[in-house]
This record gives structure tokens, sequence and C-alpha cells, in this order.
């Protein structure tokens, strides 16, 4: 098991212009998709989490745009955890065309772990078997 996925989506026609063409803003809803796929594959999905009492908000977020997506088109999103500090992660994205591979949008997001009040929680501290986890997926430590 590994901190990567891909997910795979067809382009909708409400998620274009008149030209069918891809609005930018859903590659950001696209992300997510995958990001919440992600994170049930490695048994770390957002429910469980919040019953836990840890969300993970976005803190910052990067889209760059390559080639456009079209009505009807198969995208895959790819995401990978690629910084894991016990406080903080960070996914890296790829958004390509399932037939071609042309990359139509690389992108990253920003996280951190708070409690239900907002505070700033240490994952070590508050969970400790969740932070192995992660830990061995993505900085290939364990505890």
């Amino acid at each position: 098991m590994a901190a990567i996925t891909d997910c795979e989506h067809l382009v909708q026609y409400y998620e274009t212009d008149q030209m069918g063409v891809t609005h930018h803003s859903n590659y950001i809803r696209w992300f997510e998709e995958a990001r919440t796929k992600l994170f049930e594959e490695i048994g770390l999905g957002y429910k469980g989490m919040e019953e836990m009492g840890i969300i993970s908000p976005v803190v910052g977020l990067t889209a760059k745009y390559k080639t456009m997506a079209k009505y009807c088109d198969t995208v895959v999103i790819r995401a990978e955890i690629t910084r894991y500090t016990g406080v903080r992660f960070d996914i890296k994205y790829t958004v390509f065309d399932k037939e071609t591979e042309q990359v139509r949008c690389t992108g990253t997001s920003e996280h951190c772990f708070i409690s239900r009040e907002g505070k700033v929680l240490s994952l070590q501290r508050t969970n400790p078997e969740a932070h192995a986890r992660f830990d061995m997926l993505v900085n290939g430590k364990e505890g």
C-alpha cells in the first residue's frame, strides 16, 4: 500500500462552458474526489477521522492548467501524499486524459489536523495509530 491513488472521472456537461471545455473550478473538486478516495484506501477516511474528532482542512492550494479537458473525456486524477509531519501534510495532483495520457492540470493542496474546536492537533499525540500509518506510507518510517 502506498500513499497514492488514481481516480477516474467522466467530464459531465454541467462541468463545461459553451465551448465544451471544463471550467477551471472543477479541477479543485476533482482533487477532493481523488483525495477522499486516497484516504479511504489507506484506511483513514474523512468520516472515520471526523468521528475521532480529527478534521483536516485545506490551508493552501495550487492549480496549473496545462491543456483542456472537454465534455465526455475521461480523466484520471492521481493523488499522492508527498509530505507528512504529524501536524501537516501535502498532496500532489496530476490530472491527465485516460486515453492519451496528456496532462490537463497539476496541483497541490496543503492540510493540517485540527480538533472540532479548531485547535491544531499533533496526530502523533492524539492518534498514534493513524500517525504510524501516515508515517509509514509517506515517510517509510514505523511509529
